[in-house]
Parts: structure tokens; sequence; C-alpha cells
């Protein structure tokens, strides 16, 4: 016992400090670290004595999905998700139903023995993008907000259709005699499980928000922070509902109502923790892909098929799966332009409604309101119109990933064909992401996608800055006049915020990303200072001339301001 809690203590440990050297270099080459991890897993396996992993898929897709999705729903800006709602639906249902169909439809053609319910299988497993690697490479691209929305929605909801459709798969190739989907029980089972599931997101998200609120220690808010994914996930599972989407609802109430419902230092503790499990979980995960492999490899050159052939049908259900989603993108850019249309003129009979209604009562505030809100939706989405180099770059981007190598070892055991559904699999995730990914750079910059986005946020940048610096002093004179407090005081504050925004004025108006400007000197600076504030802090620390308790409240101090430069440095 004690030999095999040694070894898988080493082999964690191993597989950790691997993954930070092998990130580490991909950043510095230009090259994603999945691919490398894939190649040096591969290697690994294929050293005489290394150990092999396996990791049950009920595993990851009970332990290590759900919290990865809510990592990435915490970031979602739930307003531009509900502007952007019918696109993510038709790519995150509509698209996955079409590429698995199309998939299946080409795998029966080419392997009839399979039957038709294990090439749907396949077809689910291989249709959802990765939720993950798209939006991290769109965000690192500067894609404009839309895009990245777009498919960070996409990728967050796809899973759960994909995982209803192989879960029906599964079921028939299970049941004896019979190898036929139920359309209209799938149908059902999908619209029941959405529906359990929003209902379960919005509860376990708003009463997480409440108790963490309630929480008076950092280590607790921690915990539940923690907690959250798997209860939400547990939860919706146990009442027939969507695990995934709940876990993706759930994400999307906290991370928008903890802004204004959660301090900011206790949110910086969360995003340290949930970032640092992700990169972790999901690249171990392209590590453990890369060494099961070899594996997979030799179980289908031990069969009846040859290797070569069945790495051609993944590499061709690669351009399959391209090729529909790039076809199914322009029907999708007429409906949107057709559907702006639809919204203007509903707009335009609100304003004429609001016009005869009484704006005082609660029926003309809510009226007001929705108003409100949907002029801001027409100028957003005008403001950020998808033109074809978006659906373009949204269309290349479909790299499969973790969901697509865990989802095929669902497959049962004695699904025909076994070992070359898996090999084929694991083909259209590597190629992907080796194709798509390594040129979604190249494209992008071809097409000039997200050139004009930074400049508008810039614009956007001093605007928002100073009305919301004019909000707090106006509520700091306010609380002076019922307080009595002098009016020096007052005016000393005013500067201050008022210097931030002139200091935000300034940053609108120069590149973020370019070393020379006065911002990146000052944050260089700031380093500095607060590196020589440490080194200055040990040595008071170690020669004792101040209380240790007043020195950890310096400590703290210096530790707030690290962590303000860093949020600034992040967001630029």
């Amino acid at each position: 016992m004690h030999d095999v809690a040694t070894e898988v203590t080493l082999v964690v440990v191993v597989g950790i400090l691997l993954i930070g050297a092998v990130a580490t270099i991909a950043n510095r080459i230009g090259v994603a670290a999945p691919l490398l991890l894939v190649l040096l897993g591969a290697v690994i396996a294929l050293v005489p004595g290394s150990p092999e992993i396996v990791v049950p898929p009920e595993v990851f897709l009970t332990i290590i999905l759900p919290p990865l999705l809510y990592t990435a729903a915490l970031r979602v800006p739930a307003v531009d998700f509900r502007r952007n709602l019918r696109v993510i639906g038709y790519l995150s249902v509509v698209l996955v139903a079409l590429s698995a169909l199309a998939v299946a439809l080409v795998l029966q053609s080419i392997w009839p023995v399979i039957g038709f319910a294990a090439a749907l299988a396949l077809g689910a497993v291989v249709a959802p993008p990765d939720a993950v690697a798209a939006t991290a490479l769109g965000k690192r691209l500067g894609l404009p907000p839309r895009v990245v929305t777009i498919l960070e929605g996409e990728g967050l909801l796809n899973d759960a259709t994909a995982l209803v459709l192989l879960t029906t798969a599964v079921a028939a190739i299970e049941r004896p005699g019979s190898s036929e989907v139920e359309g209209a029980a799938l149908v059902g089972d999908f619209a029941l499980a959405v529906v359990v599931a929003l209902v379960v997101g919005v509860v376990v998200g708003y009463a997480t928000v409440l108790i963490r609120q309630l929480a008076g220690d950092r280590a607790i808010d921690t915990a539940i922070s923690i907690a959250t994914p798997f209860v939400s996930f547990l939860a919706a599972e146990s009442l027939r509902g969507s695990g995934i989407v709940a876990v993706v609802v759930t994400g999307l109430v906290i991370g928008n109502r903890s802004q204004i419902r959660i301090r900011a230092t206790r949110r910086a503790q969360e995003s340290a923790t949930w970032s640092t499990f992700s990169v972790i979980v999901e690249n171990g995960v392209f590590l453990t892909m890369g060494m099961q492999l070899p594996a997979v490899i030799i179980a289908v050159d031990a069969g009846e098929r040859h290797l070569a052939g069945v790495v051609a049908v993944g590499l061709l259900l690669c351009a399959v799966l391209l090729a529909v989603r790039l076809a199914a993108l322009p029907p999708l850019l007429a409906w949107l332009r057709h559907h702006a249309g639809r919204v203007q003129r509903g707009h335009a009979r609100l304003a004429e409604r609001l016009d005869s209604v009484d704006t005082s009562t609660k029926r003309g505030a809510r009226l007001r309101y929705a108003h409100i809100v949907r002029g801001h939706d027409i100028t957003a989405l005008r403001d950020q119109r998808l033109g074809w180099r978006d659906t373009l770059a949204i269309g290349w981007a479909g790299m499969r990933g973790v969901v697509t190598v865990a989802a095929v070892q669902t497959l049962p055991a004695d699904t025909p064909m076994r070992a070359e559904l898996v090999l084929a699999a694991f083909v259209v995730a590597i190629v992907t992401l080796l194709v798509q990914g390594g040129t979604l750079s190249f494209l992008v910059r071809a097409l000039g996608v997200g050139k004009n986005a930074s400049d508008r946020r810039r614009a956007e940048l001093e605007s928002l800055v100073g009305e919301a610096i004019d909000a707090g002093i106006e509520a700091m004179r306010r609380e002076a006049e019922v307080n009595g407090i002098d009016e020096m005081i007052v005016e000393v504050a005013s500067e201050r915020m008022l210097a931030r925004r002139d200091w935000a004025a300034h940053v609108a108006e120069v590149d973020p990303d370019d070393p020379s400007t006065d911002v990146a000197q000052i944050s260089r600076l700031r380093h500095v200072a607060i590196e020589a504030e440490r080194v200055w802090l040990d040595r008071v620390r170690r020669t004792g001339r101040f209380d240790s308790s007043t020195v950890a409240v310096a400590q703290r101090i210096i530790d707030r301001e690290e962590i303000g430069l860093q949020a600034d440095e992040d967001e630029h």
C-alpha cells in the first residue's frame, strides 16, 4: 500500500512539474501547450518501465469536467452571453447535432458493420469544440469581444448537447436487438435536461452567493467555491437534468452577482484557485492523452483494420467537421442580419407603447427599463456586427480537446470496432489542435479580425471610468452632508479620484502592450517598488525590530498592492 501511494504521489508531482515546464516553453516558442504535452506523453509512454496512466472516463465527466466549465463560466459577462444567446444556441445545439449526424453518416458508409448507433456515438464525441482551448487562444490573439463571447458560450454549452446524444446512442448500442435512435425520446430528454439544469443552476448560484456573503472566513469562502460546481452538477444529475448546463448557469450567476456581492480580495483568491486548477487539469488531460496514444495504436494494429486506414478515416472526419462548421455559418450570418431588423422594429414599437404609459407605475418602469436595455443591445450588436471575417475565424476555431478524448472512452467494451473508433477520436482531437489551433493566429492576422477592437475598448474606458468616478464623488458628498464630514476631507478624497480619471484618459490614448509607454513604465516601477518593500520587510521581520503582528499587517498591505497591480496587467 505504501509503495502504491508513493508511486501515485510521484507520478502526480512529476506530472505537475512537466506541465509547468512545457507550458513555459510553449509560451516562449509560440506553440500551443496541448500539442507539446501530447507529444511528450507519447514519448514517455514508449520509455520502458513508464507507468500506465488510465483515468476512468466517469471520473473525468463527474470530477474534472464540471470545475473546468465552472471556471470558464465565471469569466463570461452575463449581458454579453444574453445578447449572443441565439448564436450560441445555434452553434451549441444545432451545429453539434448536424456535425454528429454528418460524422455518423460518413462512418456508417465506410464501416457499415458498426451500425448507426455506434457511428452516432462517435459523432457526438467529436462534434463539440473544446471549451477552453479556442477561447484562451482567441483572447491571446485579440479577437473582438463578441467573437470571444460566442466561442466561450459555444464551448460551455455544446458539451451538454453532445453528452445527451452520446448517452442516447450508447443506450441504443446496449439495447439487445436494436440499434435505432429514437428521435422523439432524444428531443424530450434534452428538453427536460435543459429545463431542470436551468432551475438548479440559478438556485445553486444565488444560494452560493448568499452563503459566501455570510461567510466570515476566507478559507471557508474558498471551500464553498470549490464545492459549488460539484453541488450544482450532482443536484441536476439526480433530478435527470444536465449537470453540465447546471454548472455553466451556476458559474454565470456567481461570476456576475459576485461583482457587487463578494469582496474583491475573495474574488481574486477564487480566480487564482480556479486558474491554477484549470491549468493543471486541462494540460494534465492532454499529457495523459499522449501517454494513452501508443496503447490505442497497438490495440488497432492488433486488429483486422490497418492502422493507416483508421488514421485516414480520422483525417476524413476532421475534414467533414470543418466543412459542416463552415457551411453552417453563412446561414447564421444571414439570419442575424434579418433578426437585427426585427429587433429594431420591436424597439420602435416599445417606444410607442412607452409614450402612452405612466412611467411612475411599476408597469411603466418595467417598460422603460426594457426599452433602455434593448436600446443598448441594439447599439452594442451594431457596433460589434459580425462580418464574414469574424464568422470565418469562428468557423476555424473549432478545435477538439479534453471532452472528445474522455467521452470516447465511455463507449461500451462490446461496441463494434471500439479500438478503431477510439483512435479516430484521438486523431480528430490531435489534428484539429495541430492544424486549426496552429494556424488560427495566421488566419486572424491575415483577415485583420479585431484590429479595431482595442481602439474601441480604449475609447470607452475614459467615458466609463469618468462616469463611475462622478457617481463616487456624488456619493461622498451626500455622505459628508449627512455625517458632517469636513469639506476639506471631501476635497482631498475627490482629488484622488479625479486623478484616477485623468489617468484613465491617458491610458485610453496609448497602447498598453507597448513597453515604452508610460503605462508600462509605471507598472515596471511599481513592481520594483513592491519588490524593494518586500525585501525591506523581510529584513525587518528577521531582525525583530517590529512586532510580528504589525509586520503581518504591513505584509497584507503590500500584497493588496501587488494584487491590484496584477489585476490591472491581466486586464490589459
